[in-house]
Order: structure tokens, then C-alpha cells, then sequence
């Protein structure tokens, strides 16, 4: 009763049941579906799409949510619980509760130093598992799902990222992309040079400053960076340098 391997089994086995897919025949499309359609006609020739929608049923989901918490009091340095905790409120849509099981294991990340268990009791170290590159994942998905509150989460969740880990180039990445998105550039630039101040190879983090400051009408600014960022040994950013300072031409 004690296996850790049970509670996930139950948490999965929740989820699965909560999983339903309702299948839909509209005449119109919302702006917001970014899943799969068919399109066809009806005897009339007016357009018709056929989708489908992920639904999850409130009981069931409320189960495997109480299995995963059980699981983790028992359980407390499983992190894959944690984030599979994490997950299935992302699936929810339920941002802000996945905002804070996240902001949790950065506290608990202090108190274990990162010494982390995995599936089956297995080390993080040991699985090739990254604390701080799974939270820039979900970084990720929150700055790609378009939703204002994913996004200023994904803002809190990055500031926080680089308070516990301010040697870290992506964590400043991570904050700026979020205040871009969020359409404030002066907070864009500011984290960006912070974090191309602590990794000067970090070429996205340069890109980035070169693109911010050139919206923000720096253009020499801009300029000067773009050169730097020519000299790249990758020829993704050296190209990309490339095109961007004959457009300044």
C-alpha cells in the first residue's frame, strides 16, 4: 500500500476514464480549436466541419487527482508525480492549480538539493531527467497555448525560475518570451540582458535581444547584436544574423 507505482497506476487509470472524446458536426469553426477537422458539405453545398473535443468528467477527474495526492504524501521526493500532477491540470486547462504544484517542487527542490526520484525509485541523475529543463517545458506550453492565463503564469513561473536558479540562461529566456507575449518589450530587454550577461553563448537569448531591441526602434542596438550573433559557429543564428542586417540596409 505503500508503492508509489500503485498511486500512479490509479492516477493513470482515472484519467483515462475521465477521458472522454465528443465528436461534433458544425457549421462553423471556432477561432480557438487548434485540433484536427474534417471539412465537407451537406445536401445544400454549405460548408460543414467535423471535429472532435477532449472532455474530461469532474468525478473522475477529482479521483485521480485524490490517488496522485495520496500517493505523494507517501511519496514525497517523486518528482514524475509531481509533474504528472502538473500535466493533467495543464490538460484541464486549469492553469493557475498547475502553477502551483509547480512553484511547490521549487520549494521542495530546496529542502531535497535536488536529489529527486524518478518512475520505479530511480534517481533523476540516473534517467537523464533535468529539474529545470522539464520547468522550461512547461514554460513552453504555457507561452503556445494563446490563453492570457497560461501566459501570465508562465510570466510568475519564470520569475521564480530565476530566483532558485538565476545562473541559468534559459530561465531569463523564459521570463522575457512571457513579456513579450504579454506585449511589455522594456521587461523583455531587460531580462534578456540579464541572461545574456550570465551565458554570452547562448545564441537564442542574443537573437532575442537583437529582435526586442529593434521593435523597441534601437535599432543600432539591434544592429550590433545581429553582428555578434553572425559569428555564431551555428549556422541557424550566423544565417538568420545575416538576413536581418541586410534588412536594416
Amino acid at each position: 500500500p505503500t508503492d508509489p507505482e500503485l498511486y500512479v497506476a490509479y492516477f493513470n487509470y482515472y484519467i483515462s476514464r475521465a477521458t472522454q472524446e465528443q465528436m461534433y458536426v458544425e457549421s462553423f469553426l471556432s477561432e480557438n480549436y487548434k485540433g484536427q477537422y474534417l471539412q465537407g458539405q451537406n445536401e445544400n453545398g454549405d460548408k460543414l466541419y467535423i471535429f472532435s473535443i477532449i472532455e474530461y468528467d469532474e468525478e473522475l477527474s477529482a479521483k485521480a487527482f485524490e490517488y496522485i495526492d495520496r500517493g505523494l504524501a507517501l511519496n514525497p521526493t517523486r518528482l514524475d508525480m509531481y509533474f504528472g500532477k502538473a500535466q493533467f491540470n495543464f490538460m484541464l486547462e486549469k492553469y493557475t492549480a498547475q502553477l502551483e504544484v509547480l512553484k511547490k517542487t521549487f520549494d521542495l527542490n530546496e529542502k531535497y538539493k535536488n536529489k529527486w526520484l524518478w518512475g520505479r525509485n530511480v534517481s533523476i541523475n540516473d534517467v537523464g531527467v533535468s529539474f529545470e529543463m522539464n520547468i522550461h517545458d512547461y514554460i513552453s506550453k504555457w507561452l503556445t497555448s494563446g490563453n492570457l492565463e497560461a501566459l501570465n503564469c508562465s510570466k510568475e513561473l519564470a520569475l521564480l525560475f530565476i530566483e532558485k536558479f538565476p545562473n541559468n540562461s534559459v530561465a531569463y529566456n523564459d521570463a522575457a518570451v512571457a513579456f513579450i507575449y504579454l506585449g511589455d518589450l522594456v521587461s523583455a530587454k531587460k531580462y534578456l540582458e540579464a541572461g545574456y550577461k550570465v551565458d554570452k553563448s547562448d545564441m537564442l537569448v542574443l537573437a532575442n535581444l537583437a529582435y526586442v531591441c529593434k521593435n523597441l526602434g534601437e535599432i543600432e542596438e539591434s544592429r550590433n547584436y545581429y553582428k555578434i550573433l553572425e559569428q555564431s559557429s551555428d549556422p541557424t543564428y550566423s544565417n538568420m544574423a545575416k538576413q536581418r542586417l541586410a534588412d536594416f540596409e
